[in-house]
């Protein structure tokens, strides 16, 4: 006898599909115009060139609104299965983390970019309240093997299509740099562009179509584990084969992005998976032997193909663990690197202290003096066409300044190798300002841990050092979805100096962590909700499946669903959520959960 699930058509999932196989795949240009805190806190052009995230946003959005437009048609046909009573704590836990995106959007003080999210990232309040709907639409629409055949089936489709493209960045062969791939995502106005056009990176590191090789590693720290127990667990022998050519694939990539993010969040995966099959695993050992030799020889490849690099990426996250774990210090002390020790303004003075000088200057009587740290005058000259200051001293000869008017300010504008300073001039008083004409603070930045340590983890430890004290001010909503980089300390440029080797403007516009960007932007209680929404399913698939014999499909997707989730959260350590990746995370979520319901209420087997 049929039953209403059975009425649940695969068009009906055609949503979801596409969330997991074509969205990541989206890639077109955006020119994105920029004003007020868009514009304040970037990089000072007026437009964003955007290629990665923002269509993706858009689809994601009308994915979503078409899922819950069918789920809305199921309510009306009287679907009781839709709505689980079992998993009502996940709803509660969901409905939490969703009001307070909402009341965060609306406390910030950076309400447009809350709305619409920040430059080359747009995961504003539209796109996380998706991310919520993907997940909601799924445990509701999901609900028999065949629905999760389909899911897994159109997530491998696109990981095969994005492993591909990874394969042939890695060898030197990028897809999206033909012209061919310039026709497609270039829309026709800006096909001028397209000799022009360059991407950050090349030969032995893959970017995939997610924008940016840590991403590979988050989607690989899903996308190998699932394929990896599916390979080791289902028997027929044709997917067998199928599941083992995709697991090598996501191998390469996995390995190929460099991403150390990635590799914690396997390693992670693969732990628990061993700790779930412990009893049985004598039965798969031949599997697991294979996927080790394959996995082996892999690395071994990729790192003669870079020249050593692929294991050079791995020393360094050892060496990193090792500095966090106290086993040893840093070797770079941060007070050796800082050229510039200080800058001092009062009233129309400056003073510049470098580590082997100190420059001082008065702004009069529309005029410019200077003198050194014994204040002792520096003869200068002045060239009125450029607007160049020369000092007449030798110990000042590495000095570039120019005087000059920009469109608001009358400047200085000082260079010294990585130093880059501009000061704004007005009888009244000297300011030092950005590149975009916005006075910066030189108030002392309040920082938390990783003293002498910030460069750990590609500048991570800085970054997450001046982002815990932000916490403090988020204990119920946050700055806003997408504002991390408008709450962020940018006037910190003795900091930047040391952590970014040198580059004292660089724009930190995400924490490199999934749970402090969630804590910042929406605030602890929606980080709360959060780790409640995750660990209730960890904690009930770590149940399901610790005993399980994995002798049907629905367990061993189920599992390879649970290990998934343990890579991407293993990865969220060190990387942030993405729209390039993280609707997977999110459609793969509630598969998991309406697996696990499947699963937990099917009638036992008799034996």
């Amino acid at each position: 006898m049929k039953t209403k699930e059975d009425y649940v058509k695969w068009y009906c999932l055609s949503p979801l599909m596409f969330v997991v196989t074509i969205l990541p795949l989206i890639v077109y240009l955006k020119v994105v115009p920029l004003s007020g805190p868009s514009f304040d806190y970037w990089t000072g052009v007026t437009q964003n060139f955007d290629f990665f995230s923002y269509y993706k946003g858009v689809w994601l959005i009308i994915a979503a609104l078409l899922g819950a437009f069918v789920l809305i048609l199921r309510v009306f046909q009287n679907d009781q299965n839709l709505i689980k009573k079992d998993l009502r704590p996940l709803y509660i836990a969901a409905g939490v983390y969703l009001l307070f995106i909402i009341g965060s959007t609306l406390a910030s003080d950076s309400r447009s970019v809350a709305v619409t999210g920040f430059p080359d990232r747009y995961e504003g309040v539209y796109v996380l309240v998706a991310y919520l709907l993907i997940f909601f639409i799924t445990t509701a629409l999901v609900s028999n093997e065949r629905h999760v055949k389909l899911i897994i089936s159109s997530l491998l489709v696109g990981a095969i299509i994005i492993g591909i493209i990874g394969l042939l960045q890695y060898t030197g062969y990028d897809p999206l740099k033909t012209d061919f791939a310039k026709s497609i995502f270039l829309p026709e106005q800006y096909m001028s562009i397209a000799d022009e056009l360059e991407f950050q990176f090349d030969k032995y590191t893959v970017y995939a179509t997610l924008f940016h090789y840590n991403y590979v590693g988050s989607y690989t720290a899903m996308l190998f584990p699932l394929c990896f127990s599916l390979f080791v667990l289902v028997k027929n022998k044709r997917f067998k084969i199928f599941a083992g050519l995709v697991t090598a694939l996501m191998g390469i990539i996995w390995l190929g992005s460099n991403a150390r993010s990635g590799i914690v969040g396997v390693g992670l995966a693969l732990i628990v998976f061993l700790i779930l099959i412990n009893k049985i695993i004598k039965k798969y050992w031949k599997f697991f032997a294979i996927s080790l030799v394959v996995v082996i020889a892999t690395f071994i490849g990729l790192n003669q193909m870079s020249n050593g690099f692929v294991a050079k990426r791995i020393s360094s996250l050892y060496t990193d663990i090792k500095v966090v774990l106290s086993m040893e210090e840093s070797s770079i002390p941060a007070d050796d690197t800082i050229p510039l020790k200080d800058i001092v303004l009062n009233g129309n003075q400056g003073t510049v202290v470098t580590d082997t000088e100190s420059l001082h200057f008065v702004f009069q009587d529309g005029a410019l003096s200077f003198s050194d740290s014994s204040n002792n005058s520096i003869e200068t000259s002045y060239d009125l066409a450029t607007g160049v200051i020369t000092l007449q001293n030798p110990t000042y000869q590495e000095y570039s300044l120019i005087f000059g008017q920009t469109e608001n300010n009358l400047v200085l504008k000082l260079d010294k190798g990585d130093i880059h300073l501009i000061f704004a001039l007005d009888p009244t008083g000297v300011s030092l300002i950005d590149n975009k004409g916005n006075e910066v603070s030189l108030v002392p930045v309040e920082t938390w841990g990783f003293e002498g340590n910030e460069r750990i983890g590609s500048s991570r430890g800085y970054i997450w050092s001046r982002s815990l004290p932000l916490l403090k001010n988020t204990l119920v909503f946050g700055y806003g979805p997408d504002t991390f980089a408008t709450a962020f300390p940018q006037h910190d440029i003795f900091g930047k100096m040391y952590a970014y080797h040198g580059d004292m403007w660089q724009v930190v516009d995400k924490p490199h962590n999934l749970y402090l960007q969630i804590a910042i932007n929406t605030g602890i209680i929606s980080l709360l909700a959060f780790l409640f929404l995750v660990g209730y399913y960890l904690y009930r698939s770590f149940r399901i499946y610790l005993s399980n014999s994995f002798d049907d499909f629905l367990s061993q997707a189920g599992v390879g669903v649970f290990i998934a989730i343990v890579g991407y959260l293993g990865a969220a350590f060190f990387n942030d959520s993405v729209v390039s990746v993280a609707p997977v995370f999110w459609c793969l979520l509630g598969l998991g959960v309406s697996i696990n319901h499947i699963v937990s209420n099917r009638p036992a087997k008799i034996r």
